[in-house]
């Protein structure tokens, strides 16, 4: 099956839209409800937790007065980065459950 494609009608779905509204989307196909499976948001975090280990490591040696929190700033932002980047390469969309 195709990246971020209707598991039902195999319709594509934007790359946008399955980034923003992760946890309940409509298929523009059939009006299904999807969301990013699990394996995809465990590994887009983890992604996003290495590219933030990555940027902190490049960072952190900063002598300036605030040279102690802007690594943390910077990793914080590359989480958010590296994680919505991954899953807008890779997410694998499953049809939503009904949570009753």
């Amino acid at each position: 099956m195709a990246i971020r494609g209707c598991p039902l009608c195999f319709r594509k779905v934007a790359t946008g839209a399955a980034v923003a509204q992760s946890d309940g989307l409509e298929c523009p196909g059939c009006g299904k409800t999807l969301e990013v499976s699990r394996p995809s948001r465990v590994l887009g975090a983890l992604a996003g937790m290495i590219g933030a280990w990555a940027v902190f490591r490049l960072t952190r040696a900063g002598h300036a007065t605030l040279g102690w929190v802007l690594p943390l700033v910077f990793s914080a932002l590359a989480y958010g980065v590296v994680s919505a980047l991954y899953l807008m390469l890779s997410a694998d969309l499953v049809v939503k459950r009904d949570q009753r």
